[in-house]
């Protein structure tokens, strides 16, 4: 059996995307291989705001908070410890993060269950890491009772490698995509093109605001969920629509209109939005960071460096260039999407299994 631990985050919770609906999907076509432990997202850490005070009273909410962690882990997991045995395998998906942590939870079951093997996922950027403390001790410690890392990109597996982590310790996947759920069409394509841009963390809206202000020969959707503030950055024209908070339905009908998708990020090994852009046959305009070349390519992609003049100039090819050619940069995006999908998932988990 593969017992998948795995954390509710509330940006992904009840949606098609994020960890735990990779584990329902896992569970719903493979029964009989995989049963999922769900942690609910923990409450916001709570900062005192006594200035003489403030580092100790941190440090003691933090080291609090770590062992309440720790306790609900231990007590969710009761029936897993119960029917442990010999060739079962446990999958930490949230390995790596420091608040909340995963780590005690593998030394116990390194310890007492050591016929077991320990999977440990990392989706954080090397961006991420580079901005920790002490990074190369700590996951060197907690690299310790792991059998096997994953990683859901090539960048942060050659990062970790840099950090001391033996290469042939790692496998490196890919983040999954529901392909069922976003399932898009090359069918049609709209003139003057459409471009939608999503995502709620680290967006640079006064840079997106300069592509969109260089570009008025496209048609723009801005995302920008609950963020109102940042709508005087954009041009009150006709071409600009921005949309607020959306369920996942209406986010998914919005997509399936567009024509290709804006991704200006600082780094990537995958995303959602990266995936179920692939999966609704977006062309992707996308910085060229981290491990983005995992999920794209030149025949469904334009590549850019992080300025708007980069950006600008290849929206300014995307609208001149035939229907056609679009076209089969959609169909591109559709089939990478493919190889990404959940039975993918279940194929790389078999042979990362099999390789330990």
């Amino acid at each position: 059996m593969r017992y998948l631990i795995v954390q509710d985050w509330q940006n992904t919770k009840g949606n098609h995307a994020g960890m735990v609906h990779m584990c329902r999907l896992l569970c719903e076509k493979f029964p009989t291989e995989y049963k999922m432990i769900v942690k609910d997202c923990p409450p916001p850490l709570k900062v005192r705001n006594n200035t003489i005070l403030k580092k100790i009273m941190v440090l003691y909410d933090r080291e609090i908070y770590r062992r309440e962690y720790v306790r609900d882990y231990m007590r969710i997991c009761q029936d897993m410890f119960m029917s442990l045995k010999e060739g079962d395998s446990v999958f930490l998906l949230e390995y790596n993060e420091t608040q909340p942590t995963q780590f005690e939870l593998a030394c116990y079951i390194k310890k007492n269950y050591p016929y077991v093997k320990i999977f440990a996922m990392s989706h954080l950027t090397p961006s991420y890491f580079r901005h920790e403390k002490n990074v190369q001790k700590r996951v060197l410690k907690w690299d310790v009772p792991i059998d096997k890392h994953l990683t859901l990109g090539s960048s942060l597996t050659d990062y970790l490698v840099t950090l001391g982590i033996p290469r042939n310790k790692i496998s490196t996947g890919f983040h999954y995509v529901d392909n069922a759920y976003y399932k898009g069409s090359a069918a049609s394509i709209n003139n003057p093109r459409r471009i939608i841009t999503m995502g709620a963390l680290q967006r640079d809206y006064c840079m997106i605001a300069g592509i969109v202000k260089e570009t008025p020969e496209v048609e723009w959707v801005i995302c920008r969920g609950r963020k109102a503030t940042v709508d005087d950055y954009f041009p009150k024209s006709p071409n600009v629509h921005l949309l607020g908070y959306m369920e996942e339905d209406e986010l998914r009908k919005q997509m399936g209109l567009a024509d290709a998708s804006l991704n200006v990020m600082l780094d990537t090994v995958g995303s959602n939005v990266i995936t179920t852009s692939l999966s609704m046959g977006l062309v992707m305009f996308v910085s060229d960071v981290g491990s983005i070349r995992d999920y794209c390519d030149e025949k469904n992609a334009f590549f850019c460096s992080n300025t708007v003049s980069s950006f600008v100039a290849a929206i300014h090819r995307f609208a001149e260039i035939e229907d056609g050619v679009a076209k089969n940069m959609k169909n591109a995006s559709i089939d990478k999407s493919k190889m990404i999908s959940i039975e993918k998932v279940n194929e790389w988990f078999s042979l990362v299994e099999k390789s330990v």
